[in-house]
């Protein structure tokens, strides 16, 4: 399931997000170019456009820029937080520059998404604002739930913050420059996210590491426990929290990957697709947008069975 730019948008964009920082200084300005231009999948900006309909004037690419840069200071940020060395085959920004420049970068990114956004329309940069508030409580979720068996419901909250909110805003702000109701652009997005979320766990959960393209198993490695884990935990209690205290990841990931575990999971996945579809339908026709809530659920399913007879909900 893909969703991109056209060579033209793209090219503007990219021109777009590097001069946001082009008045940033001599000191933050290297800093931030080798991380805006590694190689990104741009989905976020993809959604606005998509969402903005005919739109690819300045205004629609600075607002695309926008979002992108907002989602690439949560990186910045995430990756000092996770003390991760690189990404993208880029090294991250405290890794070349220190923790504290990391920091500040992502800062600056923040500030230039807004001022951007607020230049097109302030409902823009409300949006923008409202979403970066959510994605900082959404991390600060997770941080706080590391190594602990939360909730299904916190843990969806959590990820509704931390993922979701910058597509419903992408969403949103797409729908305001193309003149149509916020509301169900938002909606869309936000139940989009979430659905975004769940393949990406199914992936580490039951791709292998050639069909994912990166490494697999990380999430039960590191205590992060997504929503297959949390489910098994209720479901099999100390027979997998024990597995997972004595370093038995086999058996603990066999636990997540059971076929009623994960015909759980698909149930949560076809509840935000039906969301996401019901959504769409309250605003005028975007067949770009309208496949991808099914694409998703499809891959979500794909993913499962490929592990256990796993059950496929019914559409409602």
């Amino acid at each position: 399931m893909e969703i991109g730019l056209d060579i033209r948008s793209a090219e503007l964009l990219q021109r777009r997000i590097e001069e946001a920082v082009q008045g940033s200084g001599p000191v933050l300005r290297p800093v931030l170019l080798p991380v805006l231009r590694r190689p990104a999948k741009r989905l976020r900006p993809a959604l606005l456009l998509a969402m903005a309909g005919e739109r690819r004037d300045r205004a629609a690419i600075s607002c695309a820029a926008a979002v992108e840069l907002l989602h690439i200071s949560s990186l910045v940020h995430d990756d000092l937080m996770d003390e991760a060395p690189q990404r993208g085959g880029v090294r991250s920004v405290h890794v070349t520059h220190g923790a504290g420049m990391a920091i500040v970068a992502g800062d600056l990114l923040v500030a230039e998404s807004i001022a951007a956004l607020g230049e097109v329309d302030p409902r823009c940069a409300t949006d923008g604002l409202r979403a970066y508030a959510e994605m900082c409580r959404g991390q600060a979720g997770e941080v706080d739930a590391q190594g602990r068996f939360i909730d299904v419901d916190e843990h969806l909250e959590i990820l509704s913050g931390k993922t979701a909110a910058l597509l419903s805003a992408a969403c949103s702000i797409g729908a305001v420059l193309a003149g149509d109701p916020a509301g169900p652009a938002a909606r869309f997005g936000r139940s989009l996210g979430m659905l975004f979320q769940i393949v990406d766990d199914l992936i580490d959960l039951c791709a292998t590491a050639a069909e994912a393209g990166k490494p697999v198993g990380q999430d039960l490695a590191n205590g992060v426990y997504t929503l297959p884990a949390l489910l098994a935990a209720r479901r099999y209690g100390t027979a997998f929290t024990e597995a997972l205290d004595s370093g038995e990841l086999d058996a603990a990931r066999d636990l997540a990957r059971e076929g009623g575990i994960l015909t759980e999971v698909l149930r949560y996945a076809r509840g935000y697709a039906t969301a996401a579809e019901e959504s769409l339908c309250e605003l005028p026709a975007r067949p770009g947008l309208a496949v991808l809530p099914g694409e998703l659920f499809e891959r979500a399913t794909m993913l499962c069975t490929s592990v256990q007879r796993a059950t496929v909900p019914a559409v409602r």
